[in-house]
């Protein structure tokens, strides 16, 4: 263990007299301190918290992130290439123990790094925070939305494949009645796009309604709808203010008499009474709004109804997507919780991105490696993309998804790590999704490339290594 130690004391050493690694320091010092002190939102403490949060994360995240593979990269192909190595080896110390020590090195460095820039933005967000002259009511709402960890519930879907064969049905009917050729694949997914499209509509005066299930029925804290609509198109550049009533399902009861004479009555649930608000509610489109409702809406069930009726005074209907749900939100956890498991999830980010790193330079010169190991990312963001598509217009749609497919069994897409927003929008980051990014992307994918990188770094002929 002495040489383990000692290997990563140089490795300390290494990197502080990197020119690269000075002036990543140099941006992450200016992210930390001058992002939090400079951007001022929109004008409103809700604004300003969130924009503070999640641009100085996002760039802490984005700096420490390069600089896990670019340090990864040079330490263990500097080692090689001047001939350092071929010294270690000659001692009773085994490659596989110099690549851990390396790799551990490297991510000690950055964790350090990454716990300190994120103290630092914390305390710099709450301080501006109380010291600017927010009003009380704009402080109470970043205490409710913002600095608060709110659990998200989204609507239950129908069931598509469902109401597409009922769709298909009538489809077909109508074109055996036309004596038309009906090709049944191609209608479905016609059908299929069709009943999607449908359910993404708003259409101007007519209710939409959402369930939400599975939510804790004895709930007394207010609940919140997060929301974002687009008029006439999914399309954030032409977007404009507009108008919708909102309303709930409040759960109703009745008394049911006892069999037991003498006992009283018992309430019953049964079912909802609809409400809706007189006056329609301005809100901007094509960005996320938030809605305050009021306490009592959880049947014992555990289940919650939401109204919306499109009023937009031109008659544009409005779109919505499913991963904006709406969101329905309970508060679970407080703001210092939910923010320090983003910062657990940012450093599993950089711990992978270190040791593919350390594992690509294992057998390739520094240049070379950094090239892979930003391939391999790139190839993980397009094949999440890819995969993420419900249209098919062709074979060439259908060869790209089970090409994405594929490569997601050993790629890594690292927008799956992006948990500044739900930090920024007081979501809670819950355990599971920590749990899913450990499993799916640490164990099952990264650690199988540290093993191939510590097995070609021992196998790696130090006589073929010249520098010219």
């Amino acid at each position: 263990m002495k040489a383990f130690w000692a290997i990563i004391k140089i490795t300390f050493k290494s990197a502080l007299r990197s020119h690269i690694f000075q002036l990543l320091l140099f941006v992450l010092a200016l992210c930390v301190v001058f992002i939090p002190m400079t951007i001022s939102g929109d004008g409103t403490a809700h604004g300003f918290i969130q924009i503070s949060l999640k641009y100085s994360m996002s760039a802490v995240a984005f700096v420490l992130s390069l600089s896990s593979i670019w340090l990864g990269c040079q330490i263990l192909s500097r080692d090689v290439e001047n001939y350092e190595l071929h010294m270690v080896v000659s001692k009773p110390t085994s490659r596989v123990s110099v690549w851990l020590a390396k790799w551990v090195g490297v991510c000690i460095i950055h964790l350090i790094l990454l716990f300190v820039a994120a103290a630092v933005v914390y305390f710099a967000v709450i301080w501006q925070y109380k010291h600017r002259d927010f009003s009380k009511v704009e402080q109470e709402r970043i205490d409710n939305e913002v600095m608060v960890g709110r659990r998200v519930f989204m609507p239950t879907l129908p069931d598509i494949d469902k109401l597409a064969e009922e769709l298909l049905t009538k489809e077909k009917a109508r074109a055996d009645e036309l004596g038309l050729d009906f090709d049944a694949k191609k209608a479905f997914r016609a059908c299929k796009i069709k009943v999607s499209a449908s359910f993404a509509e708003i259409l101007p005066g007519k209710p939409r309604f959402w369930k939400y299930k599975n939510l804790p029925s004895d709930e007394k804290r207010p609940l919140y709808i997060s929301y974002r609509f687009y008029v006439n198109k999914v399309d954030s550049s032409k977007q404009r203010l507009s108008h919708g009533i909102w309303g709930y399902g409040k759960p109703k009861f009745i008394e049911e008499k006892s069999e037991i004479e003498g006992k009283p009555p018992k309430r019953v649930f049964a079912g909802f009474d609809y409400f809706k608000e007189n006056i329609p509610k301005q809100f901007m489109a094509g960005v996320f709004n938030e809605l305050s409702l009021e306490k009592g809406l959880i049947s014992p069930t555990g289940e919650v109804q939401i109204i919306f009726i499109n009023t937009d005074r031109k008659g544009a209907p409005f779109f919505t997507q499913t991963a904006d749900g709406p969101k329905l939100l309970v508060k679970v956890s407080t703001f210092g919780e939910n923010y320090s498991r983003a910062v657990a999830v940012l450093s599993l980010q950089l711990i992978i991105l270190a040791g593919l790193g350390c594992a690509a330079a294992a057998v390739l010169s520094m240049p070379t490696a950094v090239f892979v190991v930003m391939s391999y990312l790139l190839f993980g963001s397009i094949a999440s993309y890819m995969v993420d598509t419900t249209y098919f217009g062709g074979a060439g749609d259908v060869i790209a998804y089970w090409v994405g497919k594929i490569l997601l069994l050993a790629v890594i897409p690292m927008q799956k790590f992006e948990v500044t927003n739900y930090v920024a929008n007081g979501e809670l980051i819950e355990l599971t999704l920590m749990g899913k990014l450990l499993l799916q992307y640490f164990v099952l994918r990264a650690v199988p490339f540290f093993l191939l990188g510590m097995w070609l770094y021992k196998r790696r002929e130090l006589g073929l290594v010249i520098r010219k």
